[in-house]
């Protein structure tokens, strides 16, 4: 059977320097490249922009995270239904992915589909976010999250995340 792969990633709307997410994201479809798979790309937008001031970025996704609430997106990837592997980045935000990735998330029938979590964080890790996503997607088959604090220096940690996604599992949890 041939391999389906999606990568899809978190960007803020408005953001016009290259994030975090986008450069493991340029990492991981390179690694893709070299070991010849063919694969997809997808940008998780929210409708709204946030803040540029710190504070005032930092009220509104805690006070969004508090509420979980889920902000709409610009767009829906038409291609789910025949993805088999998915690598999913997004930021740490506040220990926790950023409420827009559960409402891409929330979308989308994941049985059948292996989930490789890879969070870019500041140097707080994503232990806690890889319980909160296993939790969420409880009947999911979930891969170990790789988590990348620095996607310059972190290249063994993004070809981490492309071993765990052609690792045969023996449990989907």
């Amino acid at each position: 059977m041939k391999n389906n792969i999606l990568i899809a990633y978190f960007l803020q709307k408005g953001k016009t320097e290259e994030t975090q997410c986008q450069k493991v994201v340029g990492q991981l479809g390179e690694a893709l490249k070299a070991k010849g798979e063919e694969f997809s790309v997808f940008a998780i937008t929210p409708t709204e922009e946030y803040p540029v001031e710190r504070e005032n970025f930092e009220m509104v996704t805690k006070i969004e995270k508090e509420n979980r609430k889920r902000p709409e997106l610009t767009s829906k990837y038409s291609g789910m239904k025949d993805v088999t592997h998915l690598l999913l980045v997004a930021p740490n935000w506040w220990n926790d992915l950023p409420m827009a990735v559960y409402s891409f998330l929330d979308q989308y029938d994941f049985a059948e589909k292996k989930i490789v979590p890879v969070v870019v964080h500041g140097g707080d890790g994503a232990e806690a976010i890889t319980e909160s996503f296993r939790n969420f997607l409880h009947k999911n088959w979930i891969l170990p999250t790789v988590a990348v604090a620095d996607p310059a220096a972190d290249a063994p940690e993004i070809a981490k995340a492309i071993d765990e996604l052609f690792q045969p599992s023996v449990s989907k949890y």
